[in-house]
């Protein structure tokens, strides 16, 4: 989860609030790195005043390809940054966030919704802005079971990579995906009439709006991620992640950092997880943040870290 609340893997519940500004291996493996960055916000209401600001996912594509993808609060301080000139006449400007959100991939910077495959064919990052009634509640993932993969679904939230190939901006396909994650949103009926009027306008990708979605889909991780502003009790941003699906091969790797420790063996998903509320000094291996401490976005370099662990 993306603020100082974690929900661990197997359920664990605890809390981790960072160095204000510093960036978190969240989980380590062989195969992918994801890191998360935290900010304080001063005038929000202690305890209440920490989230995450930055999510790094740094994964393996075809023929030894890495990609780098970034997720980023433009300005932590502001909340009113604003989307620039737009274009009225052809209104083709909808910027993530009212502005306020931006996304690097492999080094090509963007702000505005977008539906982009991977070069390599490997993954795809979709991003778009959505409303309070669409967005995601607390989800657990899947472990996605070896006979799937490579079939018409991966998971519910995942489509494979023949899908991939031919995707256009704005194409009904992305409404797909939206229908398979409806029992997952905070106010499906009232969702359900939103996405209604955008597959009839076929205008998903011409939204605007303070709350936004962005979906990084890879063959060996996806991750789901929550874009929201806080402006009624205090000036805040605030990015919820989770992890979509994994494929058994890197689930059955090691796991490092902050949530990677709390993978079990048998890992059950859904309403089977037992949640258990619990210390931070119980839920991981280090006591000192510093050990989860990573000196950029994409670094693998962490005490916690399964580079440096090995």
């Amino acid at each position: 989860n993306g603020d100082p609340i974690i929900m661990g893997l197997s359920g664990q519940i605890f809390k981790f609030d960072g160095r204000p500004g510093g960036w978190y291996s969240a989980v380590s493996a062989k195969s992918f790195q994801w890191n998360m960055k935290v900010s304080k916000f001063e005038e929000c209401p202690e305890l209440s005043d920490t989230f995450v600001t930055g999510v790094a996912l740094s994964v393996n594509g075809k023929d030894g390809k890495k990609h780098q993808i970034e997720v980023n609060v433009v300005n932590e301080f502001q909340t009113d940054v604003g989307c620039g000139i737009q274009d009225i006449k052809t209104n083709d400007y909808q910027c993530l966030g009212a502005g306020s959100l931006e996304l690097l991939i492999d080094g090509h910077k963007v702000v505005q919704t977008i539906d982009h495959i991977l070069d390599d064919n490997s993954g795809r990052v979709t991003a778009f802005n959505t409303i309070a009634k669409c967005s995601r509640r607390w989800f657990d993932f899947d472990v996605t079971p070896a006979e799937e993969l490579g079939t018409i679904s991966k998971t519910p939230a995942l489509r494979s990579r023949r899908l991939f190939k031919n995707v256009s901006k704005g194409s009904s396909d992305i409404m797909d995906v939206l229908e398979t994650m409806k029992m997952t949103m905070i106010d499906q009926p009232g969702c359900e009439e939103w996405m209604k009027e955008r597959r009839t306008n076929n205008d998903i990708f011409k939204q605007t709006g303070t709350w936004s979605t962005v979906m990084i889909q890879t063959e060996a991780i996806s991750l789901h991620i929550e874009y929201k502003q806080e402006q009624e009790r205090c000036s805040a941003h605030n990015l919820d992640v989770w992890i979509s699906s994994v494929s058994p091969e890197v689930f059955g790797e090691d796991w490092e950092g902050v949530i990677g420790e709390t993978k079990s063996s048998d890992h059950k998903s859904g309403d089977n997880i037992e949640r258990k509320h619990m210390s931070r000094a119980d839920a991981l291996k280090y006591a000192d943040d510093g050990a989860y401490e990573v000196p950029s976005p994409f670094s693998t370099q962490c005490k916690a870290c399964i580079q440096s662990s090995n």
